[in-house]
C-alpha cells in the first residue's frame, strides 16, 4: 500500500535530482501527482458499466493521487471520466471503452514466426518468449472503422510511439499490468499496479 506523503518524498528527491526534467517523460508529469479522486465516484462508475478495478489501483488514486507522476509520460486520471464530453463523437468512444472494461481480454501466445510482424526483436523474444501475447480478433471492438478496444484494458498512460501500458479489468490475468503496441502486441509487464509503480520509483531513486 502507498502513502502519499511518502511516494511525494521520492519524487521531490528526484526533481532535485533532475531539475532540467531530462528523464523520460518528466517533462511532461514533472514529479507531480494529482489530487486523489472520491471512492465514491469510482464505484458510481464501476457500478455504472459493470466492471471493478484492482484495489490496489483504486488505494493509489483514491488516497495517494489521482493521475500525474509515473512510469512513461504520466499516469492518465481517472477523474477524466467525470469531465463533460466535447462532442458526441467522444461520448461514444468513452462509453464504448468504459463498457468493454467488464469483458476478458482474450490473449494469446506470439510464435516465434510471427515475432518481427509484431515489432518485437527476435533477442528480446529468445530471452522471455512467455511474456509477449496477441489478442484474439473477439478481443477488439470496432465501429465504422474505428477502434474502441481492447476490451478489459483500462488505459494507464504511455510510453509513445503506439505504446501503451494498463490493467487488465476481466478474466484470469485481472489485475496484471500489460505493455500494448498498436501492432496488436501485448507484453506482460508486472502482476499488479504496485509493483509496476514501485519499479518505477526504485527507478528514478536509483
Amino acid at each position: 500500500m502507498f502513502r502519499r506523503e511518502e511516494v511525494e518524498k521520492i519524487l521531490e528527491q528526484a526533481q532535485r535530482m533532475d531539475p532540467q526534467l531530462k528523464m523520460f517523460g518528466a517533462s511532461s508529469h514533472q514529479y507531480r501527482l494529482g489530487s486523489p479522486v472520491d471512492l465514491k465516484f469510482v464505484l458510481s462508475i464501476e457500478e455504472e458499466y459493470h466492471f471493478r478495478l484492482p484495489e490496489d489501483y483504486v488505494q493509489f488514486i483514491t488516497e495517494v493521487g489521482d493521475g500525474g507522476a509515473g512510469p512513461g509520460y504520466g499516469l492518465y486520471p481517472f477523474g477524466y471520466y467525470r469531465t463533460e464530453v466535447k462532442s458526441a463523437k467522444e461520448a461514444k468512444a468513452r462509453e464504448t471503452y468504459l463498457h468493454g472494461l467488464g469483458r476478458e481480454l482474450q490473449l494469446l501466445p506470439i510464435e516465434p514466426e510471427w515475432v518481427e510482424d509484431f515489432c518485437i526483436s527476435k533477442e528480446e523474444y529468445k530471452k522471455n518468449s512467455e511474456k509477449y501475447f496477441r489478442g484474439n480478433r473477439g478481443s477488439f471492438d470496432w465501429h465504422n472503422g474505428i477502434l474502441y478496444g481492447p476490451y478489459g484494458f483500462f488505459h494507464l498512460g504511455t510510453y509513445g510511439c503506439g505504446r501503451d501500458f494498463g490493467l487488465i479489468t476481466a478474466g484470469e490475468r485481472y489485475g496484471q499490468v500489460f505493455i500494448y503496441g498498436t501492432e496488436g502486441a501485448f507484453e506482460l509487464e508486472t502482476s499488479s499496479f504496485q509493483a509496476f509503480y514501485q519499479n518505477w520509483l526504485d527507478f528514478i531513486w536509483e
